[in-house]
């Protein structure tokens, strides 16, 4: 069975290395769209292909936030090109979590032909109130939030998807959508794997300089892709907590973190959750991550002009010619 993960990253120099040495640890390569980052992101992942990984690293440099869109093409073409049974749809900050690759594969397999899979989706969050020394410390010593996780999962998308062109991966890689409308959500159909054999393991705030800078590119992403994310959307929440200009402690980054991806009208106090020891973290060594995120101002600042020249653009290319 040949597995492959795909991944979209922006700016996640603080913890890209970690996520390609970890789920190469399991998976047969990845595929990572470089979306424009402005930090370290790129001249990391060009230095692990250096090194004969199984690594394939593309750029797109499309000012919206157009995930589906490039999700989907990225994982079309992994499933053509290199031969896979499946393929995960990642993000940087989110880890395989699986206690062999022959579990993985074995619990694959169960899954009804021609049907895609999905797995359980575990929120983690370091210990932001005494941080760690580097990222690898902070990502060994993070806790899964209990019951603080979402009730979203994570798609992994099976070799079918070549024969049925009009399927497209939804936002957030959370599930396949027959066609791309947004009626077509209430039509897709996949199949729960056990959270003992195979989960993904969440890790969304590191430190607040990534956390603003998380929030802050992906909101302006959103609003030039005309897909803003909507009022009571814990991701809004953030944006309004940044915009608000208040102090943001590491309880907040706590709170932020167990909730994320739950709507604000049902989000649990920090101080209420348990929180469970539940390593996930292969071993391995890190080379070229630098001691901490990139901040945030010339990250913002950097997407924000490469939004401005496209506009420039578009206003060039309309003027009547004279």
């Amino acid at each position: 069975m040949k597995i492959w993960g795909t991944a979209m990253v922006r700016n996640e120099a603080d913890i890209i290395e970690a996520f390609v040495r970890h789920n190469l640890a399991r998976l047969d390569g990845l595929v990572v769209v470089d979306h424009g980052s402005a930090d370290a992101t790129n001249d990391i992942l060009l230095a692990l292909c250096r090194e004969k990984l199984p690594l394939v690293v593309m750029r797109n440099d499309a000012p919206g936030y157009l995930q589906p869109e490039i999700v989907t093409e990225t994982v079309r073409t992994t499933l053509a090109k290199s031969g896979a049974d499946f393929v995960f749809p990642l993000d940087a900050d989110e880890f395989l979590k699986c206690a062999s690759r022959d579990l993985l594969e074995r619990a694959l397999a169960s899954l009804p032909p021609g049907m895609h899979g999905q797995v359980h989706w575990l929120n983690y969050v370091p210990a932001l109130a005494h941080p760690a020394p580097d990222v690898l410390a902070a990502l060994r010593g993070a806790r899964r939030a209990v019951p603080g996780e979402t009730k979203l999962r994570k798609v992994v998308v099976a070799r079918a998807m070549l024969d049925r062109p009009a399927e497209v991966v939804g936002q957030g890689s959370h599930w396949v959508l027959p066609e791309a409308d947004g009626a077509s959500l209430a039509r897709a159909r996949h199949a729960l794997l056990r959270e003992s054999a195979v989960a993904i393991a969440h890790v969304p705030i590191r430190s607040v300089d990534q956390y603003v800078a998380k929030v802050a590119i992906k909101k302006l992403g959103r609003l030039a892709s005309g897909a803003d994310w909507l009022p009571d959307t814990a991701s809004q929440a953030a944006y309004t907590a940044i915009l608000a200009g208040g102090p943001i402690d590491a309880q907040e980054l706590e709170r932020a973190a167990a909730n994320w991806s739950v709507p604000t009208t049902r989000w649990t106090d920090a101080a209420s959750l348990a929180w469970a020891d539940d390593p996930f973290l292969a071993s391995f060594e890190l080379r070229y991550t630098p001691p901490a995120a990139a901040a945030p101002l010339p990250l913002i600042l950097s997407a924000v002009e490469r939004m401005t020249r496209r506009l420039a653009a578009v206003r060039r290319d309309r003027r009547p010619s004279s």
